[in-house]
């Protein structure tokens, strides 16, 4: 009788897990708009239906829960009347002042974000850790009115901790200090004695995406707000590839060395776009938030309004700041980055430290090549990824055959995220070239369409080549079979990484 019931028990549990795998391969085929996304879930069903099944109701889709993508449809319109009330006489004149070639690019970005590009703004590139802090460190300790920052990873180690205290003396001495940091990438920094005191000095401090067990049933967990913004009195605003971290501490242990990052530090119009994206970041958390950052608005109108528009006509740059979040419609980033590439003529060259491309963008970085265009990449030689390493790898023979320089830096782990298009245009930012970035995290670009900025972003991929190795069709045909085998097998599931 006992055995005749295990057999009724099994028999159960197996017609309702292949019942489960089965409704989550018809889900993948109805909700997944990505074909590799599509193949790489149903191999994954397929092979492995237990944890194919858990993995897919856990993470196969960008679920926000309901009230969340409420309030980001919300700060989506937030965008739109934001840029509609503050900027839009700007944007104008900025269009005509966009070379013909990018118009369309920039006005596909604009219509996706409500954020278009602007004039008169000024940039300083920071290409080394000393320059990125103390620059930070210079214009928090002059804060007069308000210090904002969003950070994926803060850790309150080394010279962070001086950065800390920068922003405890700012809020001490009555500036408006809010910090909004990702739940996961700043676990250290929530479980660190700098929370309490930097709640203590004043600073109000969120956390972005919080995660627990029963949020894991309502919420994709894995969704990051991976930005990395500091504004400073509505007028300075930085991003880039720098998190809250010292490099000489910074994951010592991973084998990869020191990571390698740049920031812009800029001043203009621009900055109030960046604002209305920190703005937006910490009033979708909650109800609270959205509120509490409408009536911060309603309140500082004036002050804004004071800024614009001729009062922050710093310099001769055009550029746009391009935000993206999977509640957008548009994959805001990811079409802008395929659309310079196939708008080159004589060169590309990226940086990036994880490079995992769809079809599209293999597609269009191929076709650059062949058709004449000196298409260059640079990648680290090592990354803290062992996935990424493989996937990433998998690409190779493709790029080259091609006619890609593929290169190798050496000098740790370069974390820059740049790509410069002919002579006149750079995007410049958080996003790496990888589906998690394009179509999962919350991230942010620059879209610079200036010579200038364009031969400073160049020089420093230049400095980057002259610390890389290239990598040779023949070089790379000569490694075991073996490592092609694992390559191409990881390579399957490289919509995912």
């Amino acid at each position: 009788m006992a055995f005749f019931m295990k057999i009724e028990w099994a028999t159960v549990f197996l017609v309702l897990h292949t019942s489960a795998a089965l409704m989550c391969m018809l889900r993948v085929l109805y909700k997944q708009k990505n074909i590799g996304s599509t193949f790489a879930w149903l191999i994954i069903l397929f092979l492995f239906p237990l944890f194919g099944t858990v993995a897919y109701l856990l993470i196969g889709e960008p679920r926000l829960g309901t009230a969340r993508a409420k309030r980001s449809g919300e700060m989506s319109r937030f965008y739109q009347s934001f840029g509609t009330t503050y900027l839009s006489g700007m944007y104008g004149h900025a269009r005509e002042t966009l070379p013909p070639t990018y118009r369309g690019i920039s006005r596909a970005a604009e219509s996706a974000t409500g954020l278009g590009a602007t004039a008169h703004n000024a940039m300083r590139l920071l290409s080394t850790t000393d320059d990125i802090i103390e620059t930070m460190l210079a214009d928090i300790r002059s804060a007069e009115y308000s210090c904002m920052l969003v950070f994926y990873i803060i850790e309150p180690k080394g010279r962070i901790e001086t950065l800390l205290q920068a922003v405890a003396e700012a809020a001490q001495r009555g500036v408006d200090c809010s910090i909004l940091a990702d739940a996961v990438g700043s676990r250290s920094f929530f479980d660190s004695t700098w929370y309490a005191k930097l709640k203590q000095a004043g600073v109000q401090i969120d956390e972005s995406l919080p995660v627990g067990l029963l949020r894991t049933l309502f919420t994709r967990t894995d969704l990051r707000n991976h930005r990395k913004i500091l504004i400073v009195d509505g007028k300075i605003g930085y991003t880039g590839s720098f998190n809250l971290v010292d490099p000489k501490f910074f994951k010592k242990n991973s084998g990869v060395g020191e990571w390698v990052d740049v920031m812009m530090r800029c001043t203009g119009p621009m900055v109030l776009e960046m604002a209305a994206v920190f703005f937006a970041d910490v009033a979708v958390e909650n109800d609270d938030k959205l509120h509490g950052i409408q009536d911060y608005l309603r309140k500082n109108e004036e002050r804004i309004a004071a800024m614009l528009p001729d009062k922050m006509k710093q310099g001769s740059i055009t550029a746009q700041v391009i935000p993206s979040a999977p509640a957008q419609n548009d994959h805001v980033i990811y079409e802008t980055i395929i659309a310079a590439i196939h708008a080159a003529n004589r060169q590309i060259t990226i940086t990036t430290p994880y490079f995992v491309p769809d079809e599209p963008l293999l597609m269009a970085l191929t076709m650059a090549a062949k058709r004449g265009v000196d298409v260059t990449l640079i990648l680290p030689e090592k990354v803290d990824s062992l996935m990424v390493r493989y996937a990433s790898r998998a690409y190779y023979p493709l790029l080259l055959e091609a006619g890609v320089h593929l290169t190798l830096f050496h000098g740790g782990l370069l974390h820059a995220k740049t790509m410069t298009v002919d002579d006149d245009y750079v995007l410049f930012g958080t996003v790496n070239m990888d589906m998690r970035s394009f179509f999962l995290n919350l991230e942010i670009s620059l879209a610079v369409y200036n010579q200038d900025i364009n031969r400073q972003v160049y020089a420093l991929q230049q400095s980057y080549l002259a610390e890389s190795h290239c990598i040779t069709v023949k070089g790379w045909q000569q490694r075991s079979k073996w490592w092609m085998l694992v390559e191409n097998t990881v390579r399957l599931m490289s919509p995912l990484l």
